[in-house]
């Protein structure tokens, strides 16, 4: 049983002795300051390369913007074009075969306002009147009750 316990002990004292090698060995610090560099330069390729995708990204969303751009257009001259009232005169009387109207056969009609516009206003008004007639009031003695009231239950 001794010889078990010396042996989990080396083994222990190998292992300790492996950690205070590399952490009192000279070239920790440099290593660590050679896979910093190593690390930062990776991170500088990466955000490189994702910048750069970025930009290639945009560039397409712009042409495409572009393009849809030159749709909306090309399709305002087209709804303008078959709008115009040449072209639906020519419709109307070609193809749907109507024929124009005599002046004498058109009628005009009017609206006509109502004499009192504001007639439905007043009558708000006079509605709100009678209501602020039958609100409770206020007066001073009443006023301070409340206030003496209130301040017993704070």
């Amino acid at each position: 049983m001794r010889i078990s316990i010396q042996r989990y002990r080396s083994t222990g004292n190998i292992r300790k002795s492996f950690r205070r090698r590399i952490v009192s060995s000279r070239m920790i610090i440099p290593a660590l300051f050679i896979g910093c560099i190593i690390l930062l330069a990776c991170m500088h390729i990466w955000q490189r390369v994702y910048v750069l995708n970025l930009v290639r990204e945009v560039r397409l969303l712009e042409k495409e913007n572009k393009r849809i751009k030159d749709i909306v257009k090309k399709s305002n001259i087209e709804v303008i074009e078959l709008s115009s009232l040449e072209r639906i005169e020519k419709v109307a009387t070609e193809d749907l075969k109507l024929v124009k109207t005599q002046p004498e056969n058109i009628i005009t009609m009017a609206m006509e306002s109502s004499p009192h516009p504001r007639e439905g206003i007043n009558e708000v008004v006079s509605s709100l009147k009678k209501i602020a007639e039958n609100l409770p009031v206020l007066t001073e003695s009443k006023a301070s009750a409340v206030e003496i009231f209130e301040s017993d239950e704070r």
